[in-house]
């Protein structure tokens, strides 16, 4: 399965997953990146509220590929306004499959995995999985492990 990971990572956490998983699975990377960086309880207030933010060029016709894993951190329990505008902005989806990758510094409850989730689906496609990855999980290094799992759902 062609597969493209679509990434937004502020700190390098959620890169440093999608690399490892991009490896796992012989996947094409592109990372999502705001036009312009703010501060970051600014950053919290948007992604709570849903907003989008205009990013920079990257993959979004996905017409050559069968599924589509959109990767982020998790703010204030949700996507990043990047991730959201690059939902509104991906094409040729209908009909392929997607997941939701997510990292967060806690390992409480988030929604971000579940408005990807119904982003996508909203677009015709096809939701096989999610990896949620919390702080413990980074600390301890568990991170590895869930993320062969979760590589699984890709194999050929």
């Amino acid at each position: 399965m062609k597969t493209l990971i679509a990434c937004y990572s502020y700190s390098g956490n959620t890169l440093t997953v999608a690399q490892k998983l991009q490896e796992l699975i012989n996947a094409d990377l592109t990372r999502i990146e705001p036009e312009k960086d703010r501060w970051y309880v600014i950053k919290a207030i948007h992604a709570y509220l849903e907003k989008k933010w205009s990013i920079k060029p990257c993959i979004t016709d996905i017409s050559e590929y069968d599924c589509l894993i959109v990767c982020s951190p998790v703010w204030a329990g949700r996507a990043t306004p990047g991730v959201n505008q690059y939902l509104e902005e991906v094409e040729n989806v209908s009909g392929k499959k997607c997941a939701a990758l997510v990292t967060m510094g806690g390992d409480g409850s988030q929604v971000a995995t579940i408005k990807i989730r119904e982003a996508l689906e909203e677009q015709g496609m096809d939701f096989i999985g999610k990896l949620v990855i919390g702080g413990k999980d980074q600390e301890s290094g568990e991170w590895e492990g869930k993320t062969q799992e979760f590589a699984q759902y890709f194999g050929e």
